[in-house]
């Protein structure tokens, strides 16, 4: 069992986009692939992203998991936080290191 998955006390439903075919039309549509799946969301530091001498600030979020988890770029995934605090988020970027994964991740919302 890899270590630092006793310290992950947050879980995450994954979904990713599939084709389906009704009535001869295809979609595009959210698929749950797993569900349950303990992580660590973690809020990272402000990314300065002004241009033209005007600063916007912007946060950045990981994601942590195991390296055997299914996770791809463009996922969709629902975190379950501790507090019972649900966040969805679209993961980007992933790193692939010895005993885990971490992944960059944008949350889905507007407030």
């Amino acid at each position: 069992m890899n270590p630092l998955k006793r310290l992950w006390k947050d879980k995450m439903d994954i979904y990713r986009w599939a084709d389906k075919t009704v009535d001869g039309i295809t979609k595009s549509e959210p698929e749950l692939l797993y569900t349950g799946v303990k992580c660590h969301y973690s809020k990272g530091s402000l990314t300065d992203t002004g241009e033209d001498g005007v600063p916007t600030l912007v946060n950045s979020y990981t994601l942590f998991c195991s390296p055997d988890t299914d996770l791809r770029e463009g996922d969709e995934v629902v975190v379950t936080q501790r507090n019972g605090k649900q966040i969805m988020l679209k993961v980007g970027e992933g790193f692939l290191y010895s005993g885990h994964q971490e992944f960059s991740v944008k949350r889905v919302d507007t407030a």
